[in-house]
């Protein structure tokens, strides 16, 4: 795969991975090792990454999420081998606690998989399930605030369903998404697709970055949650039931 790319907080630019990349696929399923990967094109952004729609060599698709930020541990640490190997260990628990979280998780219909992990160089992709639709903010923005149209009773319900499917699922695995927002939601239906009382479309809940264990029924110390305009007020004080915030937050998206 030919050709390189540059990375950075203010700039950030994608290509296959160069001829020269030192790659490890070493958080990745043993049957995605190996394999070269397309860039098809972009799907989003957020403040510290880009998600690609990207196919492999067999032709499947992916969502890859390519983190703007590189990991330092080698390029700030050069002087204190010592530091350079507690952040470079720190990173790679991080790879591994996503994927034992995705693990418990396990498949469910309203929630994106995550696949894996792969590190170019000194940047990390995110290899995930891809799903079509887009985020559900660019969803309504598109398909009814342009348009000056209200959404369907039918609709509202069947997509809120589909939401607390996905956190009623991880609450019994006592996960708490602390996150949920119209941003971190995909739609899985086309995004030329007409939507009808027929196709009413399906809604995955996916990003959990922020995602932690509880103890059911008992208040914790934990962050505010990480979205404020979605967080109960009780968050504040940081000792709260993390479910509890993850229904509060799912009331502000309806």
């Amino acid at each position: 795969m030919a050709n390189g790319y540059t990375t950075g907080y203010n700039q950030f630019s994608y290509c296959d991975d160069p001829d020269d990349a030192i790659i490890d696929e070493s958080f990745m399923p043993m049957e995605l090792r190996g394999k070269k990967w397309k860039t098809e094109r972009a799907l989003g952004e957020g403040s510290y990454f880009k998600v690609y729609l990207v196919t492999n060599d067999d032709g499947l698709k992916y969502a890859m999420r390519w983190n703007r930020k590189e990991d330092r541990s080698i390029a700030e640490n050069k002087e204190n081998e010592e530091r350079q190997m507690e952040t470079a260990l720190f990173m790679k628990n991080n790879l591994k606690n996503a994927l034992q979280l995705n693990e418990v998780i396990g498949h469910h219909p309203n929630i994106v998989r995550l696949i894996g992990f792969r590190k170019v160089n000194l940047s990390t992709q995110r290899i995930m399930e891809y799903v079509d639709g887009g985020d559900l903010h660019d969803f309504i923005e598109a398909s009814y605030s342009q348009r000056n149209r209200q959404m369907g009773i039918r609709k509202v319900r069947s997509l809120f369903s589909d939401l607390l499917k996905a956190v009623k699922h991880i609450h019994g695995l006592c996960i708490a998404h602390m996150d949920i927002k119209n941003y971190n939601k995909r739609e899985t239906f086309s995004e030329t697709a007409m939507i009808t009382s027929a196709d009413l479309g399906n809604l995955k809940l996916t990003d959990f970055d922020e995602a932690i264990y509880f103890e059911p029924g008992k208040k914790m110390r934990c962050p505010v949650y990480a979205t404020t305009a979605y967080a109960a007020p009780e968050t504040f004080n940081r000792e709260y039931r993390p479910d509890c915030a993850d229904i509060w937050a799912c009331g502000i998206v309806l």
